[in-house]
Parts: structure tokens; sequence; C-alpha cells
């Protein structure tokens, strides 16, 4: 009996032993596969998993892994729609932690700030350089809405323009903490049209106010002193007064050719055409101009110079802007040139005027085809000029793809040039 009791207790302890031990296995399996996020596939029978009492805890352990699993596989597909799409904006955005170590950047923001490179783990502060960056961040931290949420940076001597905007969102890092998602919007190019604006807003204020003043006041004089004016003076007064009526009216006129110009509301008609039937139409319109026998108005068209296509009433003006600035500001001229000749290697036809008059310093020259830049001020109102003829020059040159500039020997000569495209196309008709 007591032999009996032995064995039945040896066999229920080795019994347990087993017992114990193949339910620690089954725990740590189930722990490694929780801590993996996979499925538990137990070596075990389902008898044996029964008799311990942890299938109903391995079943719901697998069906809550592969929720999980679906619901990891969904947030990042998700999570890659958003990066693929914050990556295609232009716009340039950053996202960084607490610490403002960048998290994640896009194209935009790699090409402008970092040569196209990534900037992940660069602190803000020093990606992106810049005092109003850094208080329009620290405004948001302290809880404080920002004045002005424009910002500027400074990048190789050039200030950026942007409008900021920051949120919080969930960390990329650590989805526990909060990041900051940074917004910027360049509007470079609208501060600098802003600027132009002003500018030009003050300089047709300017220019309107002169010829205004002096028909005011000659008005008021004929009108005041009616009985006691002279004839004569009455006839000068008058004189003056049509003068800078026509004057303003060149300006209001120019004006709106800009502004046509620049809105493209004009339908430009380019046609395949010689360009020397048009030179030699302005040589006789502005034949009976010449002062003196000793003036000329010369053409000279090279024979290799092609069809181009242009609009003719437009470069027509090209023309009538360029020659009567030199009747304009060089009156004793001896012989106005008209040229043109084809740059096969530019694929462009290049037409010049060309007169042998005082020439402009070399300082002006870049200047020339600003809004109401005159060389030489006095002499420019005294002749009438509204200072907007090449600058209405340049932007027809534009809408035609080519290019203007100016060359010049101070005291011997001056050339205005413009350049037409011109396809491959058979030479030697002009």
């Amino acid at each position: 009996m007591l032999v009996f009791l032995c064995i039945l207790f040896f066999v229920t302890t080795v019994w347990l032993l087993f017992y114990i031990r193949r339910t620690r296995q089954l725990l740590a399996d189930l722990e490694g596969a929780v801590h993996a996020q996979r499925r538990l596939l137990p070596e075990a029978s389902d008898f044996t998993i029964k008799l311990h009492g942890v299938k109903g805890l391995i079943d719901e352990t697998n069906d809550f892994i592969d929720r999980y699993q679906l619901y990891a596989t969904e947030n990042t597909g998700y999570s890659k729609q958003i990066e693929a799409l914050l990556r295609a904006v232009q716009e340039v955005v950053v996202i960084f932690n607490a610490d403002r170590e960048i998290e994640f950047s896009n194209k935009s923001a790699e090409s402008l700030f970092h040569k196209s490179m990534s900037m992940k783990g660069l602190r803000v502060d020093s990606a992106m350089r810049s005092l109003s960056l850094l208080e329009f961040l620290e405004a948001l931290k302290e809880g404080r809405p920002g004045n002005e949420n424009q910002i500027s940076i400074e990048k190789e001597g050039e200030t950026l323009w942007f409008e900021a905007s920051c949120s919080e969102v969930r960390g990329i890092s650590n989805p526990n903490a909060m990041s900051y998602l940074l917004v910027l919007h360049d509007i470079t190019r609208l501060k600098s049209l802003e600027v132009l604006r002003r500018e030009f807003v003050a300089n047709v204020s300017h220019e309107l106010r002169t010829p205004l003043t002096i028909i005011k006041g000659f008005a008021e004089t004929l009108v005041d002193d009616e009985s006691t004016i002279p004839s004569e003076s009455r006839v000068r007064f008058l004189g003056k007064i049509l003068t800078n009526a026509e004057r303003l009216h060149m300006l209001v006129e120019d004006l709106l050719t800009l502004s046509r110009l620049e809105s493209k509301a004009d339908q430009f008609d380019p046609v395949m055409q010689p360009i020397l039937p048009l030179l030699e139409d302005i040589r006789e319109d502005y034949q009976s101009r010449l002062k003196e026998k000793s003036q000329k108005i010369v053409v000279d068209v090279d024979d290799a110079v092609p069809f181009v296509s242009f609009d003719r009433f437009r470069i027509n003006q090209v023309l009538d802007n360029l020659v009567v600035n030199a009747f304009r500001y060089a009156p004793d001229f001896t012989e106005l040139r008209l040229s043109a000749r084809y740059d096969a290697a530019e694929q462009v036809v290049v037409c010049s005027v060309q007169d042998d008059g005082p020439g402009i310093p070399e300082d002006d020259l870049p200047h020339l085809f600003e809004r109401f830049y005159r060389v030489d001020k006095g002499r420019s109102k005294e002749s009438g000029g509204t200072g907007l003829g090449l600058s209405i020059t340049k932007h027809i040159i534009q809408l035609h793809d080519g290019k203007v500039w100016a060359e010049s020997k101070l005291g011997e000569w001056t050339k205005v040039s413009f350049s037409l495209h011109c396809p491959l196309v058979e030479t030697g008709t002009v």
C-alpha cells in the first residue's frame, strides 16, 4: 500500500511539473506572440490547450493581434498617403518636435533650404535662419496670437517672404507626443509686386501732378485776370494749357497701353513676314522730320535675314518708340540707322535703331527700360516724353518671347536692339 502511494505521489508530482512547465511554455509563447505582434500557433494539441484552460485566451489574443495588424496596415497606408501628399505640395512643409528638431520635411523645403537633401534631425532655427520665424514660433508656444504671420528668411543674400501657419499634430517619432506642422507659403513675388505697385503709383501721381498744376495755374490766371491780360499773353497761356493737356493725354494713353500689354488683353496676330518692308515704311514716315540735308535715315538689312513671325502693328509701335526717342534725345544726329541681321546660333533676327548722337552714360543703360526713368529728366519733360515708351517696348518684345537691350558710347552713339525668335526656315528673303 505504501509503495502504491509512493508511486502515485511520484506520478502526480511528475504530471504537475509537466503541467506547470507546459503552462509556462504556453504563456511564454503567448507573451512572445503579443510582443512580436504575430498570431500564436501553439505546438501543443487542442486537448492539451483545453486542459490548461487557455484556448479562449489564445483565440482572443490572436483575434486582437489580427485586428491590430489590420489597423496598423491601414494606418501605415494612410500615413504614407499623407506623407506623399505633403511631399508633393508646393508650399514649404516642415514637422518638428517640442525641441524644434525636424522630423519631416517635404521636397519644397529641402530644395529651398538644404540643397534637396533631407532635413530630418536638423533644428528649425539652423535650417531656416530667420528672427521673424523664431518670434512667430515663440508667440505660438506662449499662446500669444502673432500680430503678423508674414515672415522673412535670408537665403544667399536674398530676402524671401512667406505667410506662416503652424498647428499641433501627432508626433512622428513618438505617437504619444505632440509635434508641430509648419507651413510656409511663398509670397516673395507678391511682396516685390507690392513694392513695384507703390513705386508706380507714386511715379504716376508725380507725373500727373506737374501738367495738372500747370493747366490749373494758367486757367486760373485767365479767369481771374481776364480783363488785364494782353491778347499775346492769352494766346501763350492757352498754348501752355494745350501742350500740357496733350502731355496728359499721351501719359494716359501710354498707361492704358501698358495695362493692356501686362494683362494680355490685346490679341496679338503674329504672321510670318519679312522685316525689310516695315523698316522701309518707318524710314518714309520720318523722312520729313529731318531738320537738315546732312541728316539721313539708313535701312541696312542683311541678305541672310529670313521671314520672321511677329505682329506688324506692335513691332511698328516698337520701332516708332525707338525712332522718336532718337529724334527727341539726339535731334542733331547725322545718321539714323535701322538695321536687321540674322543670328544663326541663337536663331533670332536682331533689329537695331542706332544714332550718332550724344550717347548715354553707362550707369543709366541698365535702367532705360524702367517706367518713368529718364537720363536727363529736365530735358525729357521739355521734349514731351512720358517716360513709358521704352517700358512699352520691353513689354511688346517680351510678349514676342524676345529680348531688348541698349548699348552706347558717350559722346559718339547709342543703339537700342531687340530680338525676334526665328525658326529654322529658308533664308534669302528679307
